[in-house]
């Protein structure tokens, strides 16, 4: 009896281990281009897969120039924001739940900059 136990227990753990790996997790991820847009041309890529390709300009007073939600597997993956063609950053992020990216243009400093959050961005 003890045998078939186990036995039983150890194919349920085996099915449960295979249809993880061949289902992974999917969540939301969220990608907000927050401030300092000014009719600038942006591009945005996930594990090299276009998200965005558009014009946008921020709303000055919400702090929000567009935002975009897409389904995500559990696990690591490269987000990929270009300005104008010009202006390129990339950083990798560990995706474990829901996940929102706040991206921010300086053009001052020619510089792009991503906020990760587990919550949905606010604007007032």
């Amino acid at each position: 009896m003890k045998k078939a136990f186990l036995f039983t227990s150890l194919v349920l753990l085996l099915f449960a281990a295979c249809r993880k790996a061949n289902n992974p997790t999917v969540y939301d991820l969220g990608v907000d281009l927050q401030n300092t847009f000014d009719k600038d041309n942006v591009q945005v890529e996930i594990d090299n897969q276009p998200l965005l390709n558009t014009q946008v300009t921020t709303n000055d007073l919400l702090g929000l120039a567009t935002s975009i939600s897409t389904a995500n597997t559990e696990g690591k993956h490269t987000i990929k924001v270009v300005v104008n063609g010009a202006i390129e950053k990339s950083e990798s992020f560990t995706q474990s739940s829901e996940l929102y990216v706040g991206i921010t243009y300086n053009k001052t400093a020619n510089d792009i900059s991503f906020k990760f959050s587990p919550h949905r961005f606010v604007y007032d």
